[in-house]
């Protein structure tokens, strides 16, 4: 980077590696982050990246402005992109399972609707802008804008032709049903583990795109993904589904529903109220009861033992991603085991791995705490729509007798019928304040969590920088004061172990929160 590195350096960053074009640097407190560089006078127009808040859309932190050129910082998804992870099953030939496949699904559409609602295109979708975090959780990034505005957006294609819809080659519109096309293409992937448009040059694919020719999936392949494909890859834009609709399909409500519900449940029954507070009390009783020279090791042991429990915890809903949280835990557990014997405070500055690991225990709480809202909202946002259009058209159910209304009504969208999409969209504009309404609770539960979370984090930076020889003496001031619960909380040790449980508290009635709109949706969508 050159003269560059002392920019990013005046914003608190340090630089650790450059390759492919991408900038890897990392924060005061050991954060990492990709910044790519874009071209003069764009700070502008990619100001909305930043405004864009969802679980499933990449973060993208800020802009850096430095004489003509702009620098954006946004978050590192360390699980590589998805194209890699379709490689890597090809590799020892194993497929994706469903439940996989439609958790993916659900929630890039999710994404797209989030992107759609407010009028944003992507313009880019297709496996290698989809990431996965440390956690797994997958995120959509690489917006098209950005790559045409970035500095390789000259040496390099900004658009596979296997993944151009069919009316962009017409020379027609690219819309919203333009990457509901691209979603298709990437569903067909995901199942067959190979493009559905493919061959060995452009001569060879444009006439398979405009004739939608593409090998029939298995009959392994669910009923339901069967024709989520055949509607997503339809020649005619006005024939796909919106995403809306798409998220409207009884089998996605299902799986947003039972996921949710048992996401829910594992992390009130052993997150929130179990983890937690081992975590506060095992640093509690381990800091009054231990020695100044066994401290650093014994924090980075805890640190690592905690992580272990909660990644084996985690792993029932998060498809085995959190056995990595267990085995990096146990790694750093044994660390901090030879660390204890020494006195050296020093090597406590040395383990950031363990401020890292309990940060990203916390992350994946968090992760699945927002994406289990908004997986709520939608299934709201499915069921008042549903109401609407049964309201407003009776034809499209049997109005006499009432029974399993969602499901029919369900059941008809998105085969194939012109017009559809507009009707729900037309629906849901009409009944905003409804939908509102319904939506409302959930979204403050998931800014709530945001806050109460990202507060925990700040604690935690905060207590592995201060935690020094001065904090040694308040340890002890503390430990000996005759009445600890009058006491001012001077250390910032006793600061983090209160944070921690007042978290727990504020987690659990979040959760309760959320368990509560559940049972409230499950009537609804089991009639």
């Amino acid at each position: 980077m050159g003269s560059n590195q002392s920019v990013l350096e005046k914003n608190g960053y340090t630089l650790m590696s450059e390759q492919d074009k991408k900038i890897m640097v990392k924060n005061k407190v050991g954060d990492q982050f990709v910044i790519k560089k874009l071209k003069a006078g764009q700070k502008d127009a990619s100001n909305f990246l930043q405004q864009i808040k969802h679980p499933h859309i990449v973060h993208y932190k800020e802009i850096i402005e430095d004489r003509g050129c702009s620098y954006l910082v946004m978050e590192l998804c360390e699980g590589k992109d998805f194209s890699q992870k379709i490689q890597e099953k090809k590799e020892v030939h194993f497929n994706f399972t469903h439940l996989q496949i439609l958790d993916w699904i659900v929630k890039i559409c999710m994404a797209l609707k989030h992107l759609h609602d407010q009028e944003i295109l992507h313009r880019n979708l297709q496996p290698k802008s989809l990431f996965f975090t440390a956690c797994e959780t997958i995120r959509l990034g690489e917006f098209g804008q950005i790559r045409e505005w970035s500095s390789e957006a000259q040496t390099s294609n900004t658009e596979s032709v296997s993944y151009v819809a069919p009316e962009i080659l017409r020379g027609e519109t690219y819309d919203e049903k333009s990457e509901v096309w691209n979603l298709g293409c990437i569903i067909y992937e995901m199942c067959m583990l190979k493009c559905a448009f493919a061959g060995k040059s452009t001569v060879d694919i444009i006439p398979k795109i405009l004739n939608s020719s593409y090998e029939a999936l298995p009959e392994t392949v669910s009923e339901d993904l069967h024709q989520l494909v055949k509607d997503t890859l339809q020649t005619n834009p006005a024939d796909r589904p919106s995403v809306s609709e798409i998220l409207m399909r009884p089998f996605i409500v299902n799986h947003l529903f039972e996921m949710s519900k048992k996401t829910v449940k594992e992390l009130i029954s052993k997150v929130s109220l179990k983890v937690l507070e081992e975590l506060a009390e095992g640093l509690e009783s381990f800091h009054f009861r231990s020695t100044v020279g066994s401290l650093a090791g014994g924090v980075v042991g805890l640190a690592g033992g905690i992580t272990s429990i909660v990644g084996l915890i985690l792993t029932p809903f998060t498809l085995g991603a959190s056995l990595i949280v267990t085995g990096v835990g146990i790694g750093v557990a044994v660390a901090g085991g030879a660390a204890s014997g020494a006195s050296n405070l020093a090597k406590m500055y040395n383990q950031r791995s363990s401020r890292q690991n309990v940060k990203k225990l916390i992350t994946e709480i968090q992760e699945r705490i927002t994406s289990t809202s908004y997986c709520i909202q939608n299934i709201h946002i499915a069921v008042e729509t549903q109401k609407l259009l049964s309201e407003g058209n009776r034809t499209w159910s049997n109005a006499q007798s009432g029974e399993n209304t969602f499901w029919r009504a369900g059941a008809r969208l998105g085969r194939g019928l012109g017009g559809i999409s507009e009707l729900i969209r037309l629906t849901q504009v009409s009944g905003v304040g409804r939908i509102a309404a319904q939506t409302a609770r959930v979204a403050r539960v998931a800014e709530v969590a945001t806050g109460v979370l990202t507060g925990l984090f700040l604690a935690i930076d905060v207590f592995f920088i201060a935690l020094d020889s001065r904090e040694i003496h308040r340890l002890r001031r503390d430990y000996n004061a005759t009445n600890r619960n009058e006491q001012e909380l001077r250390s910032e040790l006793m600061k983090f172990v209160q944070k921690i449980r007042k978290t727990k508290e504020e987690l659990k009635k979040i959760l309760d929160e959320l368990k509560v709109e559940l049972q409230t949706l499950e009537p609804q969508i089991q009639n």
